[in-house]
């Protein structure tokens, strides 16, 4: 994967989700221009060539431009179903197996990532890109975190993909506190400091200690006993509950390999990574946060030019 794009050249990278949409144009192998909405797949289904054409009109692209996409558009509900590839191939190689649209030329779109070892199997769309982003800014094993509504946990050897586990932390989190035994206990949706677990930085760290107990469906019962018996605060829940279920992340990490004196490199956004530099800190871990925007660049770069090779 040489990474160069031919002078002049044209693209677009997308990560298209379920919800959202997020575009990255690049102009010579330089980024050009940026553009997001809410047009995810199941907003634009089934008319997905004519609201692309819409995003690249906004853009001002030229028209032959090429695009690559990531995500749910190549899921089974989304533009075209894209087999996952198997984990065992480089990451390097991932560029290398670009889709393309049917009946679009220049459009293509990025395969997801399937892990199986025995009975377990775990898989990602999109996020592979990230990794790819990763590896092509700094080559580097380890352990990575891809934390989001579905947080991945990768550990890469010798480039290639040897553990995914995705943990469903964050949609957990929404559920459990709009619904069910625990949401009277939580504050109400604020924006900004007040929905900051950090701000309760000392229930936070109780939480991410009790995940260490193993009994998630207990522990997560324990935040409403400790909020009735008075010790813990009602407004300190939200940041328990954080804790808990964040925690619970790190500690299962650490129970299938993550050694304790490894560094993990987290690739999120900020609010999220910050959250997660804090677990490692209160159970004597490392963690570094990568600038996610510039491993993304760095993937549709390499993802751009190796599109480019393709059509040449």
């Amino acid at each position: 994967m040489s990474g160069a794009a031919p002078a002049g050249a044209h693209w677009v990278g997308i990560d298209w989700g379920t919800t959202h949409r997020r575009a990255w144009y690049f102009a010579g192998g330089e980024l050009a221009g940026r553009y997001a909405d809410d047009q995810g797949v199941l907003a634009c289904a089934p008319r997905f060539a004519e609201s692309l054409r819409e995003l690249l009109q906004r853009l001002s692209v030229p028209a032959d431009s090429t695009v690559v996409m990531a995500g749910m558009v190549g899921s089974a509900t989304g533009w075209q179903e894209v087999p996952y590839l198997d984990a065992g191939q480089p990451v390097t190689a991932w560029a290398r197996q670009l889709v393309p649209v049917a009946g679009a030329a220049r459009w293509f779109i990025v395969p997801g990532c399937c892990w199986q070892q025995g009975d377990e199997v775990d898989v990602m769309r999109g996020e592979e890109t990230q990794l790819l982003g990763a590896w092509s800014w700094a080559p580097r094993d380890g352990w990575y975190l891809l934390p989001g509504t579905h947080s991945k946990w990768v550990q890469l050897r010798e480039g290639r993909v040897v553990q995914l586990r995705t943990c469903m932390s964050g949609e957990l989190y929404a559920l459990l506190s709009r619904h069910g035994t625990l949401a009277s206990l939580m504050p109400p949706a604020a924006g900004g400091r007040a929905d900051d677990p950090l701000v309760h930085a000392q229930a936070f760290a109780q939480g991410v200690h009790a995940a260490g107990r193993g009994d998630l469906s207990r522990e997560l019962f324990g935040c409403r006993a400790r909020v009735v018996t008075g010790r813990l605060r009602r407004e300190e829940a939200g940041a328990y509950l954080s804790g808990l279920l964040l925690g619970t992340e790190w500690h299962e990490a650490l129970a299938h390999g993550l050694p304790r004196d490894a560094a993990v490199c987290v690739i999120g956004c900020p609010a999220l990574s910050r959250l997660h530099l804090r677990c490692a800190q209160v159970l004597g871990l490392e963690a570094v946060a990568l600038d996610a925007d510039a491993v993304q660049v760095a993937a549709w770069r390499a993802l751009g030019a190796r599109a480019m090779e393709t059509q040449a």
